[in-house]
């Protein structure tokens, strides 16, 4: 049989998704399509940036990318990242996933993309393929001892894509290196959690934010930036509520280090994160530094 590796088809992708759904979702008790977790990423205006593998009329491999922009101080570069690599379980040991990750790196190399990203256990697997791993990530995580019920009354929670200009301003003059998201971008939601909220801190000209995803009485802290004195409130709003806040962030932030002089976290370095410079303009000395937010990734 011929194996055709290309680009994913209109009428595929909602047996794509099935799979992916399958493998990554519902297989393992978790709630949610990746439609709706990732909608600019499966839709019909990213197909050019999903690739299957497919023996006769039978999908055996697919992974999917999501290009961005990112920028270091007053630069700009093109990135790709990588995620929901799959091959059916019956086709593993064969190459397919190889095959397609040098076929997603050739094209993206092609199209200027400056360099790929990926968060994997499996760093083995792809350093073989040229992926370097190294992870500026930590994750933390907090047991409440109470559930806060209270309310700081200074912190307001606006419509997440609504208020996504703001957010972006913030991010803009607060962070050196950062994602650039687009209103749209604010419509994803990240494992395993089954909603986002943005809390929102302001007054007299100072502002500060946090997103924070829920799943049942867990709660995920994505991003706290701003000014650093409303920390505690939004901190106190997140955390109502909650059992649990598991943290992602990255080391020596504002946010890691006001949580850990304030907070009972415990961190854990993620080493996930593997690097594919595509362009003489990057290179591994300085992608070691960057870290990729977790509710940006695929």
């Amino acid at each position: 049989m011929c194996m055709d590796i290309r680009f994913c088809q209109p009428d595929e992708l909602e047996r794509l998704v099935a799979l992916l759904d399958n493998e990554f979702i519902f297989g393992k008790g978790r709630a949610i399509s990746l439609r709706l977790r990732f909608p600019t990423v499966f839709c019909p205006n990213n197909l050019q940036n999903i690739i299957v593998c497919k023996d006769g009329d039978e999908i055996v491999s697919a992974l999917a990318m999501r290009q961005f922009d990112w920028r270091e101080g007053g630069e700009y570069f093109r990135g790709a990242m990588i995620g929901m690599v799959y091959t059916h379980p019956a086709r593993r040991g064969n190459g397919l996933a190889s095959r397609l990750l040098k076929a997603a790196a050739s094209r993206l190399h092609e199209g200027g993309v400056d360099f790929g990203v990926l968060w994997s256990r499996r760093q083995s697997f792809y350093s073989r393929l040229g992926w370097v791993a190294d992870d500026f990530g930590v994750l933390g995580e907090v047991e409440l001892k109470d559930i806060i019920a209270g309310s700081p009354g200074n912190v307001t929670l606006p419509a997440l894509e609504a208020g996504s200009s703001l957010l972006e301003e913030i991010r803009r003059s607060r962070l050196n290196m950062i994602t650039l998201r687009r209103t749209e971008d604010y419509r994803q939601l990240p494992l395993p959690a089954e909603s986002v909220d943005v809390l929102w801190c302001e007054n007299r000209g100072r502002v500060a934010y946090a997103l924070f995803g829920s799943s049942g009485e867990t709660g995920f802290l994505y991003e706290l930036v701003g000014e650093v004195s409303f920390f505690p409130a939004l901190w106190q709003k997140g955390c109502c509520g909650r059992k649990r806040i598991f943290i992602n962030d990255r080391i020596n932030s504002y946010s890691c280090s006001w949580l850990a002089d304030h907070t009972a976290v415990s961190w854990e370095n993620q080493n996930l994160a593997m690097w594919l410079p595509l362009s003489k303009r990057v290179g591994m000395s300085r992608m070691a530094q960057w870290y990729i937010p977790y509710f940006d990734r695929i």
